[in-house]
């Protein structure tokens, strides 16, 4: 019997799941890998003046979805990156420049150097 609920669960689990992915059709899935030198800074985020938004430590590789209608061409995509006693690195594109790299490499490729706060 545990066996079938365990089943359940998991088709429960991928109808969450496929649902969640139909009511996004707005949303574009985007390779990301960011990477540090040295690992470890906090990953943020933001499309054009919003709030950052975390996705976590580096080295990071995931895919992020974005909402495709929450930036245009003329709006501007930051990431930045953060480790304590080191200087916060960001880098900016225009949405054209995100979306045409990102169709060009088919991932999205930062990696800065950190350099230490007070140098």
């Amino acid at each position: 019997m545990n066996i079938f609920f365990a089943r359940m669960a998991v088709m429960a689990g991928m109808c969450l799941v496929l649902t969640t992915l139909v009511s996004c059709a707005s949303k574009e899935a985007v390779n990301l890998k960011i990477h540090t030198d040295p690992e470890g800074a906090h990953v943020v985020y933001r499309v054009g003046d919003t709030q950052w938004t975390y996705l976590g430590l580096t080295p990071y590789q995931g895919i992020t979805l974005f909402d495709s209608d929450a930036f245009d061409d003329e709006s501007a995509i930051s990431f930045k990156v953060m480790r304590y006693g080191y200087l916060d690195q960001v880098r900016e594109w225009s949405g054209e420049q995100f979306w045409a790299e990102y169709e060009r490499e088919n991932i999205l490729f930062w990696a800065p150097h950190l350099v230490k706060a007070g140098n």
